[in-house]
């Protein structure tokens, strides 16, 4: 894998009153010579400055799309959601201080069929307002609390 290549989707990305894709086209098939089944890459999704909830309206939501080809810029051919957020509301716990994790997980598999990967922000309300920051990496990001979780002994009931 070319770590090189891997890195910020996000840094310091302001979502103001439009929808539209969000900071940059990572080109998956360059940074990991095709996306190996059974390898992780995380996503994590961070709040850089908080969400604007001034009139009680504002939604934000995110999603990533998988695409076959970009204009340079963003997907422009064969864009897929391969999954979203919720629309959470700006007073929402994931949203409301700076540092925040928005959300962090594995990227499904199902990324591995398309070739660039975005994110792209849905909102509503009157003034909706968030600056984010997103990266993609080959091992586990920390939990807010500064611990990485590799494995657990506690098991679901049985």
């Amino acid at each position: 894998m070319i770590l090189e290549q891997l890195g910020m989707l996000c840094d310091a990305e302001a979502c103001t009153d439009s929808d539209g894709y969000i900071g940059y086209c990572l080109d998956l098939a360059r940074a990991t010579g095709g996306l190996p089944y059974g390898q992780n890459l995380w996503l994590q999704i961070t709040v850089n400055v908080a969400a604007d909830y001034t009139t009680t309206n504002e939604t934000y939501q995110f999603s990533l799309v998988g695409g076959t080809d970009t204009d340079g810029t963003d997907i422009d051919t064969g864009n897929v959601t391969i999954f979203e957020t919720p629309a959470m509301a700006g007073n929402d716990g994931r949203l409301d201080a700076a540092g925040d994790t928005i959300l962090t997980c594995t990227l499904p598999y199902e990324a591995a069929n398309y070739r660039y990967i975005q994110l792209y922000y849905a909102q509503s309300g009157t003034s909706p307002s968030i600056t984010i920051d997103a990266v993609i990496s080959p091992s586990q990001p920390k939990t807010p609390d500064n611990v990485q979780v590799i494995t657990s002994p506690v098991g679901l009931p049985s």
